[in-house]
């Protein structure tokens, strides 16, 4: 089977001497050249290579910053080919631990045959190695399939938000269900929640990334500039982030991600709304009611603000309005989880 190659350099020379040394061999071929991660981008599309080479030294959007993006989007092989990577450098642990293959160091033009060897090398091993990568994480899914149960929580607040969630998310066992979160938050802020949180709990709770797998013990906190929805692909959830325009003025919006979770997860998904100003959540959670989800929200004695509670249960989402201590052990009781242990 021969190897389609995406080349990827600044430097018109340096890719003529890549598409000497590789349409040199009998089981390869260069099928395109982008001089930078725009071109990249647009040609992966396009011609579906098997193996790309990729420079770090990019202009708008360096090499690194873009294998992050197209390990999260859409992965495949990747060699860097760069003068930054040098053995055991920062670059290159980064390279390797974002999802690149193999790292070169990439020498004047005139000494290029002295990495030709290495060069085709690590192409050929860069399919094996993500061919096997794939295995793996098919084994993986499979197995995260058969643990995951059947549940997903899907959170939403807004003012005073921040600590009735660390009030819920600090009761939650490791083998809770997966949850999403969507609270009102600037840009830039639901990193260092996301962070705190995992120090305070035992689950282990991140900002979402775009296209993650929605894993057990575990909680996804929308970004502060990215909606925040969710998928049900062959058994398993995961995560989508959306640069749409905000809904209910807030961006992330709950309605958004309760309306994905009506629509995907349906009898499987649990909703809860809890403190906040104004009417986000309220008809989200409705759908989610009329789905077939179980749905909660914090009572008026215990929200700082009593506004997206109020709203959610004067149209008749809500199924079960609680006080903010009972809402956790409700939602065990309802998956029938363990009793959360505190460390």
């Amino acid at each position: 089977m021969t190897i389609n190659v995406l080349i990827t350099d600044t430097s018109a020379d340096v890719c003529k001497e890549l598409e000497r040394i590789i349409s040199q061999q009998n089981d390869m071929q260069v099928i395109g050249i982008a001089n930078d991660a725009f071109q990249a981008r647009k040609m992966i599309k396009t011609l579906q290579p098997d193996v790309l080479t990729l420079s770090i030294e990019f202009p708008r959007m360096n090499g690194l910053h873009f294998l992050d993006k197209l390990m999260s989007l859409r992965p495949m092989p990747v060699v860097i080919i760069s003068k930054l990577a040098e053995e055991k450098s920062l670059i290159t642990e980064q390279a390797l631990k974002i999802g690149a293959t193999a790292c070169i160091y990439k020498p004047q033009i005139e000494h290029f045959d002295y990495i030709a060897l290495e060069v085709v090398k690590q192409i050929r091993e860069a399919t094996q190695i993500y061919e096997k990568r794939v295995l793996n994480q098919l084994h993986e899914n499979k197995k995260e399939k058969l643990d995951q149960g059947k549940y997903l929580i899907a959170i939403g607040a807004s003012t005073g938000g921040t600590e009735a969630i660390t009030k819920i998310l600090t009761e939650m066992p490791a083998s809770c269900p997966g949850i999403v979160i969507a609270q009102h938050m600037p840009k830039g802020f639901t990193a260092s929640f996301a962070t705190r949180l995992t120090g305070l709990c035992n689950i282990d709770v991140c900002e979402a990334k775009h296209n993650q797998l929605i894993r057990p013990g575990h909680a996804y906190i929308a970004p502060g500039d990215f909606h925040l929805l969710v998928q049900k692909r062959a058994g398993c959830y995961y995560t989508i982030l959306c640069d749409k325009d905000p809904v209910n003025l807030h961006k992330p919006s709950i309605d958004v991600l309760f309306t994905s979770v009506a629509d995907n997860i349906k009898t499987c998904a649990i909703g809860i709304i809890l403190t906040g100003m104004g009417k986000d959540g309220a008809q989200g959670l409705l759908k989610m009611h009329h789905s077939g989800a179980e749905t909660f929200a914090q009572n008026e004695a215990s929200c700082v603000v009593y506004g997206m509670p109020k709203e959610a249960k004067r149209i008749g989402a809500v199924k079960h309005q609680l006080p903010l201590e009972n809402i956790a052990n409700a939602i065990l009781n309802y998956v029938k989880g363990p009793s959360p242990q505190k460390k």
